[in-house]
């Protein structure tokens, strides 16, 4: 399988914001194209636990569980407040829509058919420490069908989590089970 480069696919969302595309609007696809293609490959009527992240990718995931919300039951777990302004933002569209917060302690108890890890994202770097560490190990811990949104969070360490698929977004960037590609148009080249 051909991987693409976290460089590289930087280099390509920043074609993207050339041509107009906000951050935000962005976003709002990944999280939505996220949601259908689970949808597609998994039903309707699951439990979902998505793990957010501070960063883009918890933004990612908090979109995708607004879109769920519809046809499944939906809570989030924050492995941290959101840091940037496009998650902070999706964070309260989140909860305006009546997803549940869901402590992380109290996780396991949700039952989840579907643990959606969107905690780090291409742009991750060093080794997993603190409230993230402790989601990877909470998301391996729920037994449900494990999906991670764009890279599996701490990919290429011993602690990471191993997901039964990846949301590919454009294009593979690492291992992670089974790879979902998530086509949000960006031309292939």
């Amino acid at each position: 399988m051909k991987f693409i480069s976290a460089e590289k696919m930087r280099a390509l969302e920043e074609k993207l914001f050339d041509r107009g595309i906000s951050v935000t609007e962005l976003m709002e696809k990944v999280g939505r194209k996220c949601a259908e293609t689970i949808e597609s490959k998994k039903g309707t009527g699951n439990r979902v636990l998505v793990f957010c992240g501070p960063g883009n990718n918890g933004g990612d995931g908090l979109v995708c569980a607004r879109y769920l919300k519809d046809n499944n039951i939906v809570g989030i777990v924050m492995a941290g407040g959101p840091k940037t302004v496009e998650a902070k933002t999706n964070y309260r569209r989140a909860r305006e829509a009546g997803i549940p917060l869901v402590r992380m302690e109290n996780a396991k108890d949700f039952r989840a058919d579907i643990v959606i890890d969107a905690l780090l994202g291409i742009g991750a770097e060093g080794p997993l420490r603190g409230k993230i560490k402790k989601a990877c190990s909470a998301v391996h811990s729920m037994g449900g069908f494990i999906v991670s949104i764009d890279v599996p969070t701490g990919a290429g360490q011993e602690n990471r989590v191993k997901p039964d698929a990846t949301l590919a977004i454009h294009a593979p960037k690492a291992e992670g089970g089974e790879i979902w590609t998530v086509d949000i148009g960006i031309p292939k080249e």
